[in-house]
């Protein structure tokens, strides 16, 4: 139990997270009459005004200002919301359904059980009414999109649009005002609405068990302060214990944070052990004429032609984002942001193929991520860069800048085509990635899976899981779509067994 906790509170379920996974838990619990505490241990943010702000936005909207390292043999930049909404906030808002492949997959390598491609899509329909799903809808593309969309065709490759959670074309910043359905504009608000509370800056650190069951919860709160400290500066915070009591416990925090969470708790069985990612590399590119990527829509493309070892795509571009792919090679790459109005960043992207694992720092309850690049990683993302050069230079491209120790510059096709002869070495790469799924992954097969097919953790009688940690394992598209189709099937699940549906 916390030491003297300041805070007290008793709730019959209380979620952890309020990202893709915990907010519509939250709302579909609250609106079918159990009371509701979710906890957050991120701000609530007022988005207005830090549509192009990058700095502003990482320091609020990001875990650790977006410098989470993943170790291995190359450097991966984990990048993860630490907000209200998590994820949804700073992500692309790019909707894509679950492939039949993997739910196949799914079914027979870790026995998910009731898991069929028809009911997940009921699901989907139904979220996306919500979400606001929709196309561009617009005669005029956004010029970054329109040059790499005449690039793909003009080598006759697949390129599809992809729909997004955004009801409305504003600018190319994840963070642009009302721009995007996220979390905090859509579930969370209903989840409110039917009687919800919600605790932000609320850091959850044990959970404390008995046989098979969770009492209560202890953990930290943040709160504004106005006393100074030691050293006579105001301080921001002043911290206290909080202790939370609830018969049901939902697990929301992502495929990182909730890996640590159990870890810490002494929860360790398939806990942590099957992480999987999608490395992502990114480019710079420059035009001749200036595209302003800053003022237009969020990129819309992705080229499918050699999916689903590799996708290709278009970034979120603002000029922060842009010093930050070029200050890999900063001293010879610098005098670029002078064209910065006639750039736009690019990326290529596989769906990893090693298993990475998350761990826990002794006493600071800090993540450990590792994650070894393999050789079939090596060689699709050098493949494909080798194919985003050829899009790029086929859309108009003058020079691309990659997130490489070196070559630091590509001026041309040959020197993209030359990476498919020669894959660049692990150590020169500077990776990213937005994707991270697999870390308690649910099913029957016990010898591999951490919760039964609905999420609950195998073992207890209270405990449930509904984030991205969940999904067995990598589904090659961006995740946001499957994380909330399978939490809410997972819900609903749970309610049936209580009796309330």
């Amino acid at each position: 139990m916390a030491n003297n906790p300041r805070h007290k509170f008793t709730t019959q379920v209380l979620v952890i997270g309020s990202g893709a996974g915990g907010a519509i838990t939250a709302a579909t619990l609250a609106e079918a009459g159990y009371s509701v505490l979710i906890a957050e241990e991120g701000p609530e943010v007022n988005l207005s005004g830090m549509a192009t702000h990058t700095p502003r936005a990482m320091q609020l909207l990001y875990r650790n200002g977006g410098l989470s390292p993943i170790l291995g043999n190359t450097n991966i930049a984990f990048v993860e919301g630490c907000c209200v909404g998590g994820s949804t906030e700073i992500n692309s808002a790019f909707w894509l359904h679950t492939p039949p492949e993997a739910v196949h997959r799914w079914q027979k390598i870790y026995g998910v059980r009731d898991l069929s491609v028809e009911a997940l899509e009921l699901l989907f329909k139904e979220i996306e009414i919500e979400l606001g799903i929709s196309f561009l809808n617009s005669d005029e593309l956004p010029p970054s999109s329109a040059r790499f969309k005449y690039g793909a065709e003009k080598l006759g490759w697949l390129i599809e649009e992809v729909p997004r959670a955004q009801t409305t074309n504003l600018g190319g910043s994840a963070y642009a005002p009302d721009a995007k359905r996220s979390m905090s504009r859509t579930y969370i608000p209903r989840a409110l609405r039917a009687g919800a509370r919600l605790l932000s800056n609320c850091h959850i650190t044990r959970l404390h068990h008995r046989r098979g069951r969770v009492s209560h919860v202890s953990g930290v709160l943040k709160r504004p302060a106005r006393e100074r400290n030691l050293w006579g500066r105001p301080q921001r915070y002043y911290t206290s214990n909080v202790l939370i009591e609830a018969e049901f416990v939902f697990v929301c925090g992502g495929a990182i944070q909730t890996p640590v969470l159990l870890r810490s708790s002494g929860i360790k069985r398939n806990i942590g052990n099957n992480l999987r990612i999608h490395p992502m590399l990114k480019v710079a590119a420059l035009f001749d004429e200036p595209l302003d990527s800053h003022h237009t829509a969020l990129p819309i493309y992705q080229v499918k032609e050699f999916w689903p070892d590799i996708t290709l795509g278009g970034s979120v571009f603002t000029p922060g984002f842009l010093a930050l792919t070029l200050s890999e090679n900063w001293t010879e790459n610098q005098e670029a942001m002078r064209n910065w109005r006639q750039m736009a960043l690019y990326y290529a992207a596989c769906r990893g193929s090693n298993q990475g694992t998350v761990r826990v720092f002794p006493f600071t309850h800090e993540a450990i991520v590792r994650y070894r690049l393999s050789r079939q990683d090596q060689r699709n993302l050098s493949i494909g860069l080798a194919r985003l050069g050829e899009v790029l230079f086929a859309g108009g491209a003058r020079k691309l800048y990659p997130a490489l120790q070196a070559p630091s510059v590509l001026n041309s096709l040959a020197e993209c085509r030359m990476l498919l002869e020669k894959p660049i070495p692990i150590s020169a790469m500077s990776l990213t990635t937005v994707h991270a799924f697999s870390t308690c992954p649910m099913g029957e097969n016990d010898a591999l899976c951490a919760t039964d097919s609905f999420g609950k953790v195998y073992g207890f009688e209270n405990l449930y899981i509904a984030d991205a940690s969940l999904i067995p394992d990598s589904p090659g598209v961006n995740p946001q779509g499957t994380i909330m189709a399978l939490a809410l099937r997972n819900v609903r699940h749970f309610l049936e067994e209580k009796g309330r549906l």
